[in-house]
């Protein structure tokens, strides 16, 4: 980690093991949006980490950036803080205003009709009922920006009982339109980029979980760590988290190296890769944790569920591991088996 890196991991840490416990998720769960946590979220910048120092915000990379979100997933955060930090990047991209409050991401490409109006249903947008505005790519090279008042919404939750709306459109005249040098599908690409960091962040959480439960409880007068079995299980699971880990730090650092356009090398493979892992690890990394726990793990009252919830409601967000891999084996035959390797490699 650099200094930057450091300072974000020791912040993020402090804020989120103070704030985020098996009570507050339950409280969450029951009364919704954490205004108190977001005003706390907004101090530290989080949100801002994208954002040149002109605009108000650190001036970080997406490594660093990584910190953050990975922290996000740890914790199981129930904010959209990723969210909102890639809608703040894009405003900043396009020359925007930027929007204090919650984003509302529209996950598909905007097609804006011939008058410039947009009628559309746009399904799970995450937070959309808490959004103070909603952010989109259109498929003319635009960045469009919507006001909360021009959309109806059906309020929805994922597995994790955090909100997954519907938001309807009809007629509805942006707010603001700015030219975007980045492809349409920009959206889904790096939100799948968001949620592969995520999925590493509530993986390391269950392995610690997991490691510490079974240091501590006994069966048959021995730790459960000394059976044999368990230990198996623990190095499997450990081995998941990294791999996913690993994968999906490498595409946050890709983004910065690489970039992301319509046409030419960038981070998409390894955006792809990241998330078709990360979706593909999620049945091994909740099957074991909840293994070596055994019953308590699926209980509401004990903590693991948390993550669990949330590792089964991301693993399909952006994209499943089906998608991706489709993804990645069109690339691999696009550059035929003489000129794979220095693909990936270059």
């Amino acid at each position: 980690m650099n200094e930057l890196q450091k300072i974000l991991d020791e912040s993020v840490t402090k804020l989120f093991e103070a704030r985020v416990d098996r009570e507050f998720l339950t409280r969450t769960e029951e009364a919704g949006f954490s205004q108190e946590l977001w005003d706390l979220v907004e101090e530290q910048g989080l949100p801002q980490v994208l954002v040149s120092e002109d605009g108000g915000g650190m001036n970080a990379g997406w490594a660093d950036a990584y910190v953050v979100v990975r922290a996000c997933g740890r914790h199981g955060v129930p904010l959209p803080v990723p969210e909102t930090m890639l809608g703040r990047w894009l405003l900043e991209r396009a020359g925007a205003p930027l929007v204090d409050g919650v984003i509302g991401l529209l996950p598909q490409t905007v097609r804006l009709g011939a008058n410039g109006h947009y009628s559309a249903e746009c399904a799970r947008v995450p937070w959309g009922r808490d959004a103070a505005c909603f952010v989109g790519a259109t498929d003319g090279g635009e960045l469009v920006v919507f006001d909360t008042a021009q959309a109806s919404i059906l309020e929805e939750l994922n597995l994790a009982r955090e909100p997954r709306d519907t938001v309807h459109f009809r007629e509805a005249k942006p707010l603001g339109r700015h030219a975007l040098d980045l492809p349409p599908d920009v959206v889904r690409w790096l939100g799948a980029l968001l949620r592969s960091a995520q999925i590493a962040g509530a993986a390391a959480g269950c392995l610690e979980m997991s490691v510490r439960y079974t240091s501590e409880r006994e069966q048959f007068g021995r730790l459960l760590s000394q059976f044999q079995a368990i230990q198996h299980h623990l190095a499997e699971l450990a081995g998941a988290m990294a791999s996913v880990d690993t994968m999906a730090h490498s595409a946050f650092t890709a983004l910065d190296t690489l970039g992301f356009k319509a046409t030419g090398r960038d981070a998409r493979f390894e955006i792809a890769a990241a998330k078709c892992r990360a979706s593909e690890a999620v049945e091994m990394l909740t099957r074991l944790s909840h293994q070596v726990h055994g019953a308590i793990g699926f209980t509401y009252e004990y903590a693991l569920q948390f993550l669990t919830r949330r590792l089964w409601s991301w693993r399909a967000e952006f994209g499943a591991h089906g998608e991706w891999g489709e993804v990645l084996g069109r690339t691999a035959v696009e550059q035929g088996g003489d000129r794979v390797w220095a693909y990936l490699t270059n």
